[in-house]
């Protein structure tokens, strides 16, 4: 089957291949990626609008929100500005969810359906196996993230006042979008390897899911109402330790991986 690489990349190119023939998988990171991007606007652009109360008019908020983005925009572009950051945590939400499908769907189907042992009666070791189906639900899940951003941003735009946009782009938000975001995917990715290799379906296998979610609600619940919002060190030191455990999961995924409990149950 030619080199590592090689077979990595022809056995990440087929998972891809399967996940255009059966996009449906992708029908729950999708509503949250989709979620994660309309609460913002509806919190900060049409609760105001639908009520008619100008978000300008809560002093208390006006002041917090110029505290955090500075002056240079207007009170309500301003408030609008804070509360829209406030929800950017829910981005991070996106990839975890699309990792854990895409990677437990694709272990466990495969064991149910026996597809996986022909492909381990061949040269692939079980470390390029696991590469290959975790590689291409990391970067699925990644373009999920690309997505959601993308969408929040667009509608910013479209909705939100003159400047708001702009006044997103912070390092704090670069650090949950750029450093936390991808670290709890690959985190996700990983722990999806490890449970999906022994779990008996893969809504059991995703239901662990809740390990890393959990302490991304945590973040986003802690920094309701702070103006400055969790630190960019923080952040960071929390993209750091996702990134840790990703390799402790890629090391035991490896090792509880049964190639031969599967090969011996195909041939026997």
């Amino acid at each position: 089957m030619g080199s590592g690489r090689t077979r990595i990349a022809v056995l990440a190119a087929k998972e891809l291949a399967e996940l255009r023939a059966g996009p449906l998988v992708l029908a729950g990171p999708v509503l949250m990626l989709l979620t994660a991007a309309i609460i913002p606007l509806v919190v900060a652009i049409g609760v105001p609008r639908w009520t008619g109360e100008p978000l300008a008019e809560a002093e208390d908020l006006v002041a917090m929100a110029q505290s955090a983005v500075g002056t240079a925009l207007d009170a309500e572009s301003a408030v609008q500005a804070l509360l829209i950051g406030q929800f950017l945590p829910l981005l991070v939400l996106v990839p975890v969810i699309g990792a854990m499908a895409l990677v437990t769907t694709s272990i466990v189907d495969e064991l149910h359906a026996r597809s996986l042992e022909p492909l381990l009666a061949t040269p692939i070791t079980t470390l390029e196996l696991l590469v290959a189906k975790a590689g291409s639900a990391f970067l699925v899940s990644l373009a999920l993230l690309a997505a959601g951003g993308a969408v929040l941003a667009i509608g910013t735009g479209a909705l939100a006042e003159p400047g708001v946009v702009t006044a997103l782009v912070t390092p704090r938000a670069l650090a949950v979008v750029g450093g936390l975001g991808p670290a709890a995917a690959a985190a996700a990715v990983m722990l999806g390897v490890v449970v999906s290799s022994r779990a008996r379906d893969a809504r059991t296998a995703q239901q662990f899911s809740v390990l890393i979610v959990l302490p991304l609600v945590a973040l986003f619940v802690s920094q309701i109402g702070d103006a400055d919002g969790v630190g960019v060190r923080t952040l960071l030191a929390w993209a750091a330790a996702g990134w840790a455990l990703a390799a402790v999961f890629a090391v035991v995924g490896v090792r509880v991986f049964d190639r031969e409990r599967i090969l011996t149950r195909w041939t026997g």
